[in-house]
């Protein structure tokens, strides 16, 4: 099959978050699996830099980016490719199927004429990004009536990275039988052989013995960083040598959590290391007592899974769309969004016991290896496309 994706960013811009690590690794499998993938994305890497070349080929996939018309605008999820659409027009005469990646993006409103005139079946993943949160209400309604209804009523699939996004979908009045639930996964070879992480502490200057309790992904509002800082600092009467290391980004926030560690006092047990990758991240990972996901809204969260991975056990809030998976596999503890005292109290209860956190840390490493390779979540997909190119060609 010959299998088009669309995305506003994509390898290697890690600093936009999973959307772009899960799309990269599903495009490998793919091809590993004996498809041609083709990826239409922009020009977006980081806060500062923009990727280059504009064509590549990386692991067999391969990758057309389009020059975003600014790199700041990007960052603040304003991705604008001038040209998108004749450059992608270009693959879909001989294109089995389209994936879709995010709801609202200005690559999806240019490519759904284009999909609809030709008869291309296409697949939706929203990625989290159903529901009208995180500002910019009014050009949401505005998209969504202008091109996310149609979309929604054309997609031949729309993706639900669980139940949760699954009742979304159905909220938004899409049939159930046109829903299909599939998970991210994370890159097994990545967790077979772990690196070493002796040199992490030294690296930061975090003194041997003490508790780690980390934080890793973007620091945004959304992402409940300022609700780990206010329980850490009622933590340190139980476990005053522990520290707090915050990993990732800044994505429009990190001032603030700044602020409030300055203003509770608590800079020298604080770590701010900015964004890691590659063994970094997995040495913090590793490095670390337990791994914290205080989200205010979150739909997957692999760093869920990469923490088990690393044998690092979890804790995340009611609000992660993965909470009620955690819960009913105990792979680790969720609090209530907000509950200060409650996440105190259950970081205190893992950094208490030792040997029931390692019994069950191996138990989330086994899971997360045996359940979300990505070689695995490939073979479904390939059954949903499989399935939405069928039913185009007897239309």
């Amino acid at each position: 099959m010959k299998i088009v994706h669309i995305i506003p960013y994509f390898y290697p811009a890690w600093a936009y978050g999973g959307t772009c690590r899960a799309a990269w690794e599903l495009a490998r499998a793919l091809v590993r699996k004996g498809q041609s993938v083709v990826v239409y994305t922009t020009d977006a890497l980081d806060e500062h830099s923009r990727s280059t070349p504009a064509s590549v080929v990386v692991d067999g996939v391969e990758i057309h980016r389009v020059r975003n018309i600014s790199n700041h605008l990007a960052w603040r999820r304003a991705f604008l490719p001038l040209g998108f659409g004749s450059k992608f027009q270009e693959s879909l005469h001989d294109a089995d199927v389209v994936h879709l990646h995010e709801f609202r993006s200005f690559q999806n409103a240019v490519a759904l004429p284009y999909m609809v005139r030709t008869g291309v079946p296409f697949v939706l993943t929203a990625q989290g990004g159903l529901p009208r949160i995180m500002g910019r209400n009014t050009l949401k309604v505005i998209y969504d009536r202008n091109f996310g209804a149609r979309i929604l009523s054309k997609a031949a699939r729309l993706h639900a990275l669980n139940e949760l996004e699954r009742e979304q979908f159905i909220d938004l009045g899409v049939d159930p039988q046109r829903i299909a639930i599939l998970p991210n996964g994370v890159d097994l070879d990545q967790y077979q052989s772990l690196p070493s992480f002796q040199g992490f502490r030294a690296r930061f200057d975090i003194p041997e013995g003490v508790p780690i309790i980390l934080f890793l992904a973007r620091v945004n509002k959304i992402k409940g960083v300022d609700f780990l800082v206010s329980s850490f600092n009622l933590l340190r009467s139980a476990n005053p040598g522990a520290f707090l290391v915050i990993v990732g980004p800044d994505d429009g926030y990190l001032q603030e959590v700044k602020n409030q560690v300055r203003e509770l006092g608590i800079e020298n047990q604080v770590r701010f290391t900015g964004y890691l990758d590659g063994d970094d991240k997995l040495q913090a990972y590793q490095a670390a007592s337990v791994y914290v996901l205080p989200s205010a809204y979150e739909m997957f969260a692999i760093t869920l899974l990469e923490s088990l991975a690393c044998g690092t056990p979890i804790i995340a809030t009611d609000r992660c769309g993965l909470a009620e998976f955690v819960r009913q596999n105990d792979l680790g503890s969720i609090v209530n969004y907000g509950d200060v005292e409650g996440l105190k109290n259950e970081i205190v209860r893992i950094l208490g016991n030792p040997v029931d956190v390692e019994s069950r840390a191996d138990y989330g490493r086994e899971y997360v290896l045996k359940h979300f390779g990505w070689d695995r979540i490939a073979d479904n997909w390939l059954k949903v496309y499989q399935k939405c190119a069928s039913k185009a060609e007897i239309v």
